[in-house]
This record gives structure tokens, C-alpha cells and sequence, in this order.
């Protein structure tokens, strides 16, 4: 059997038999369980707890087995999710894998069964845990591993200004819609900053509570004083509380004052990075994450939405796949020309995360039955290229995005044989080589 050491295998379920039962036959096969009756339960403690599988009845009163799934997911994007389920049709098994279940069974089902799946879904934790563990330090790996890839300008702008806060650390409030992967940002910044050596620490602030403040910031076990002269990271500072928000300006002013106007008393000062979605209009006024932000430094590095860098869209989604089939030990599935327009016009309000989970999605359910990118996404192909959505466009710009639509398609279909492109769109070679330039596109994105 294999086993990651002192970690949890989580049990979710309202009905007291099935969770005794579960617990009963993994607790005799040498694992560590712990059992809840209710998704608010395990949610309340799950930031504490080492947990390595989650495994979540899906029908529940309150929080149900689907809720439970996206908001693990939306803390901890590795942690696998077992449903369980009396209604298992392929529906729901699409539903759950879309939400990033790593797998799911159906009642009844034999104890033996369900062991097996959490031993592949630890050994799936671990191996993730071990690359992770590996993964280079320079900004040129870190750029392929993650988020930083892309040919556009606006990336390219994007990448400078990140390797320049990373130089020159300093309190920093990174800016950018969902989904934009701040937190892995957060942590390249870190690990690229003269400040690597020294510890850093992520604080979620959509789970700080008033009674958590002092346990989650200050104290022995506090953020504050895990860190010492570290990075500290506040992921959606503007979803604290009010008090809590008002505890952390008098935490800081505390320090500031001490550090700057009483030098004889050594306070150890983190630095501080801090993530939200867009600026308040008042960050300049006297709001209390106004005056908070004001403490914490001016340094700002907007993230861009995949709004602003379409033509990275392919080559994203492209990395993805290779993940994702590396992953499942799967062959990577070739894009419809459908596919390719779908991704090219998708608005994506999820951002790479959004790109990165349908790609994931992708390379597990082609594995058995043929499914578009557009039924993943839920969208009709042919609204794709609404122009009623496109009215900030004129005619120029929306035939050159349709040129550009069309030679990627064919790019796809002939996996860039620059010659066999020529000859499906009929038309001459220097012409297709000018075109490819002017589109910010490149063969070695299709082969």
C-alpha cells in the first residue's frame, strides 16, 4: 500500500453508518482518517489539517459533496476529491470532473474499490508534491512550469516588470481578475527575490475569521512570526472582516512605528505581498484597506487577464495539455478546428485556471468518447463569433481575427507543415510566412 506518513484521508458524509464504515475498513488497512458529518464542518477545519484525500458523499444537506469539491479546489488546486454518489450517470461523472474531482464511484460499491482509488489518488499527491519539490529555481523553468509563457507584448512587458519587483523586493500588491494565478506569482516573485533563503508564508484571507486572527497572524504559530524578516503573502487581502482588517492596521502601524521611530528596539520586518482582484476607488482615501494598502507600500504589478493576451491562448492551452497528459500517462488529443475556435473566442472569465482545468478535462474524457471543448465549456460554437459581442471591433479588426482563426485551424489540422497549410488555404509561401508574423504566430506552437 502506499502512504504518505502522518496524513489524513478525510471522510464527508451526513449518513453516520457510511462514514463509519469508510473509516472502519481504511483505519484497519493502516490509514490516518478523520471523519465529518457535514461539508461546513470539514471546510471550518480543513486549512489546519494535513490532508493528503478527500472523500466527499455528494448529496448532503447544506454544503454538498459539489461544494465542498470547488471550494477545496479553489484553496489548494492539488488536493484530490473522491464523490460518492447513489445517482452516478455520466452527467453528474462530467459535472464532477469539470469541477476537478479526481475521480468518482458510485453506491453501492466494495470497500476494496475505493482503497484502490485513494492509493492511486495519493500516489498521484505525491508524485505532484515531488515535482514541486524539484522544480527549478530560475525564471526561465519557472516561466515553462507555470503561467509565465507566451510570445505576446503584453506578455513580454508582463515578464520584465515581474523579474524587476523580484530584484527589488519590496512590500507589493499584485493586481489581477480570478483565476490569474497570483499565488503562484506571489511565490516566483519569492523565489527569485534576494529574499529566497528565508521563509514565506501564504495567508488566505477568505478564511481568517476574528477568532482566527490571532492563531492565523500573530502568536507563536502566527504568519508574523513564522516569517521573521521573510515574505509574508496575503492572498485576497479585501476579503477580510472588517475587525480584522482593522487588527491588521494596528499590527502594522505597530511595527512601523517601532521599526522606524524607535531603532534602539529590534522588530523583525517581513516583506509583504498582497493580492486582490481590482483597487478599491478609495485605496486613496481613507477606507480601512485603503490605509492598509498605504502601510503595506505603493509597488503595484497588474496581472493580465487572458483578455489582454489572446494569441497566448494556443500556446497555453497547448503546455496544459502536455501536463495533463504526462499526468494521466495519457496521448495527447488532437484539437478540432471546432476546438481552436472555441478557444480563440472564449472570453475566458476564469483566466488560466479556468484554461488549465478544461485542458485537464480534455485529455481524461477523450480517453473513451470524443468530447468537444465547447460541450466542456457549455457554449454554443456558433456564438463564438457573435458580432453583436464584438462591438468594440470594426470590420477591419474582425476579419483579421477571422484570418488569424483560419490559419491556426489549418496550422492544427496539418500540425505546421508549412507546405500542406499552402496548399489548403491556396496560397503562396512568403504570403503565409508574412501572415504568421503579423498574427504573433509560429509553427512550432502546432507540431
Amino acid at each position: 500500500m502506499s502512504q504518505i506518513s502522518q496524513k489524513f484521508i478525510a471522510i464527508v458524509d451526513d449518513d453516520q453508518a457510511m462514514r463509519e464504515s469508510i473509516s472502519d475498513y481504511l483505519t484497519r488497512a493502516n490509514y490516518h482518517v478523520k471523519t465529518y458529518s457535514s461539508g461546513e464542518e470539514l471546510l471550518t477545519e480543513s486549512f489546519d489539517l494535513n490532508i493528503s484525500v478527500v472523500v466527499s458523499d455528494l448529496r448532503m444537506p447544506g454544503k454538498n459533496g459539489m461544494d465542498v469539491l470547488k471550494e477545496l479546489r479553489s484553496k489548494n488546486e492539488t488536493l484530490p476529491v473522491i464523490l460518492i454518489t447513489a445517482h452516478g450517470d455520466i452527467p453528474t461523472a462530467v459535472e464532477a470532473i469539470q469541477n476537478g474531482a479526481f475521480d468518482f464511484i458510485e453506491k453501492p460499491f466494495e470497500p476494496q474499490n475505493l482503497r484502490l482509488m485513494i492509493e492511486q489518488a495519493l500516489a498521484n499527491y505525491q508524485s505532484k508534491s515531488d515535482k514541486s519539490a524539484l522544480k527549478s529555481q530560475s525564471i526561465k523553468q519557472l516561466a515553462i512550469e507555470q503561467i509565465l509563457v507566451g510570445q505576446s507584448d503584453t506578455m513580454s512587458k508582463f515578464r520584465n516588470q515581474l523579474i524587476d519587483c523580484a530584484n527589488h523586493l519590496k512590500n507589493l500588491v499584485l493586481v489581477g481578475d480570478k483565476g490569474t494565478e497570483k499565488t503562484i506569482i506571489a511565490k516566483i516573485i519569492h523565489q527569485q527575490s534576494p529574499l529566497s533563503h528565508l521563509p514565506y508564508v501564504h495567508v488566505n484571507c477568505k478564511i481568517v475569521s476574528e477568532l482566527l486572527f490571532d492563531k492565523m497572524f500573530l502568536g507563536q504559530e502566527g504568519a508574523f512570526s513564522r516569517v521573521g524578516e521573510g515574505v509574508v503573502f496575503l492572498e485576497d487581502i479585501d476579503s477580510l472582516p472588517v475587525e480584522c482588517r482593522k487588527r491588521l492596521l494596528n499590527e502594522l502601524e505597530r511595527r512601523v512605528f517601532q521599526y522606524e521611530y524607535r531603532p534602539k528596539i529590534k522588530v523583525k520586518m517581513p516583506q509583504i505581498i498582497c493580492s486582490m482582484v481590482e483597487l478599491p476607488q478609495s485605496v486613496e482615501k481613507h477606507s480601512l484597506i485603503g490605509v492598509i494598502l498605504s502601510r503595506i507600500g505603493k509597488v503595484q504589478l497588474q496581472v493580465p487577464s487572458l483578455k489582454e493576451r489572446p494569441d497566448d491562448i494556443i500556446e497555453l492551452f497547448n503546455m496544459y495539455l502536455t501536463q495533463a497528459a504526462n499526468q494521466h500517462q495519457a496521448s495527447i488529443p488532437s484539437l478540432l478546428p471546432e476546438d481552436v475556435l472555441t478557444l480563440s473566442s472564449y472570453e475566458w472569465p476564469k483566466n488560466q485556471r479556468q484554461l488549465k482545468q478544461i485542458a485537464e478535462q480534455y485529455v481524461r474524457l477523450n480517453r473513451t468518447k470524443r468530447v468537444s471543448i465547447s460541450h466542456l465549456l457549455d457554449v454554443n460554437p456558433n456564438e463564438m463569433i457573435d458580432i453583436s459581442r464584438q462591438s468594440n471591433k470594426n470590420l477591419r479588426t474582425l476579419m483579421q481575427d477571422f484570418e488569424r482563426q483560419l490559419i491556426i485551424q489549418a496550422m492544427i489540422e496539418c500540425s505546421g507543415n508549412i507546405s500542406q497549410v499552402c496548399s489548403l488555404l491556396k496560397i503562396p509561401r512568403r504570403t503565409l510566412n508574412e501572415k504568421l508574423l503579423k498574427h504573433e504566430l509560429n509553427r512550432t506552437m502546432f507540431i
